[in-house]
């Protein structure tokens, strides 16, 4: 079956979903997917780490979907489109950083929106600490796809075939008839979509009332191009046992955890609302027929209880949030599963750049957590094993945190990135989150 994506030999259009990703990108909140990965590396062998990695990332590139540029369609008809490049300026892409505070470097690092002219990710390497941080634009990869990105990147793979030229964009009337085809051709699936869709939207209204509103916080309003961050590192096998003890998922008890620290803090600075945290988090509906890549997440708002005092209230309390949130979840893929229109490109970057220019909330939620999963055995690069694989992720619109939690081997490793200018102290919360998980295996 022919791929209606595909337009030309290595130029593929952009799905919908992930074209959202590019358009609610602002400078206060960049879109891409990151992590901090910590080598074992020697000392004598740091002041090379840079080159290494640079050698050892271009080899591998082509088997990757991050060896292409984003082009627009004439006028905005069709999609978007990724075309493929035959080599990426690696000395641009992969970055050599000097400097002691590796912390704050990342935090800034994280900052800076990728140029999607180019290919859609960037590398920075501290060689002093054996560190470095992979950014690729969220357009690309979700969370899962992310770590295939990283699989295909580390040692595991063998180096790629290189790729002989860049692909060839069709000229603008080659272009418009071989959308205005796969527009007619997919007039019929579209049509059944927009049925699903009402359908959706009618079965969606047994579920009205059942999601807590996000409340107001002195620490809500737009959010500021300033973040700080740090990684935390807990323990796998405590972490699973304490939530199979509690009748919990690892997931439950990462939530509350989350719950718990950010009670505790928001008492702390006296902004604790009387109703409870809503979450942005998300879902992944992605099967074999999707293949690795592109975004295929349902977005879930459940509340966090922080209003309630006893922390295994809260527990149970975000246990039936969640699963009213997961009772819905089928109705909001139905409302994803759109294919493109004419001009859908161009009425898209029009409405979002009108919805994110106040800075104001996109989706609902005072913050994101997330928790994805890793690779459970080892991993190297350019033959240094990972120590660890923390998540640098991304702060929405009008949110204040993000912390986003990833398996690597033994550990649960997690990135916890805020608002700097909303949270002087990030550090203060992933102590209280260490200090909320012994608190639960405690009760456990």
């Amino acid at each position: 079956m022919t791929d209606p994506l595909q337009l030309a030999p290595g130029v593929r259009r952009v799905r919908v979903d992930d074209h959202f990703m590019v358009l609610t990108e602002t400078d206060a909140s960049p879109m891409h997917v990151g992590a901090l990965i910590l080598l074992d590396v020697p000392t004598d062998d740091r002041a090379s780490l840079a080159v290494k990695l640079r050698r050892h990332v271009a080899q591998r590139l082509p088997a990757t979907p991050l060896l292409a540029r984003l082009v627009q369609a004439p006028d905005g008809y069709d999609s978007d489109v990724w075309a493929d490049l035959a080599a990426a300026d690696m000395d641009w892409h992969v970055v050599e950083e000097q400097g002691d505070d590796l912390l704050g470097a990342v935090a800034a690092r994280n900052m800076e929106r990728l140029d999607l002219s180019r290919p859609p990710f960037r590398l920075h390497v501290w060689p002093q600490h054996g560190a470095f941080l992979l950014k690729v634009h969220h357009s690309v990869v979700d969370g899962i796809g992310f770590q295939e990105v990283m699989r295909l990147l580390s040692d595991e793979a063998h180096p790629a075939a290189p790729r002989t030229g860049d692909a060839a964009l069709p000229d603008a009337v080659t272009w418009r008839a071989l959308s205005e085809a796969r527009f007619a051709a997919e007039e019929p699936a579209r049509q059944a979509q927009s049925a699903a869709r009402k359908a959706a939207l009618a079965a969606l209204e047994a579920f009205k009332g059942e999601r807590a509103e996000t409340p107001v916080l002195k620490l809500s309003g737009p959010t500021s191009p300033r973040r700080s961050f740090v990684p935390l590192a807990l323990p796998l096998a405590p972490f699973k046992q304490a939530a199979k003890a509690l009748d919990a998922t690892v997931n439950d008890l990462f939530m509350a955890c989350a719950s718990w620290a950010l009670r505790d803090y928001l008492m702390e600075i006296g902004d604790l609302p009387e109703a409870p945290l809503v979450v942005n988090s998300a879902r992944s509906y992605r099967r074999a027929e999707h293949g690795a890549f592109g975004n295929r997440i349902v977005a879930l708002h459940p509340h966090l209880a922080t209003h309630l005092p006893d922390p295994l209230d809260r527990l149970r309390a975000i246990q039936a949030s969640m699963a009213a949130e997961m009772r819905r979840t089928p109705h909001d893929e139905a409302l994803l599963d759109a294919l493109d229109k004419p001009f859908g490109a161009r009425d898209r970057r029009e409405t979002f750049a009108n919805r994110t220019s106040g800075g104001g909330r996109v989706l609902p939620g005072n913050l994101t957590l997330s928790n994805v999963p890793g690779p459970a055995g080892s991993r190297s690069y350019a033959g240094y094993r990972q120590l660890h694989n923390y998540p640098v992720p991304i702060i929405g619109s009008a949110r204040f945190l993000n912390i986003t939690s990833r398996r690597s081997g033994d550990n649960l490793d997690m990135g916890v990135i805020a608002d700097a200018e909303k949270i002087a102290d990030v550090a203060r919360i992933a102590d209280l989150f260490r200090a909320a998980f012994a608190g639960y295996a405690a009760l456990g």
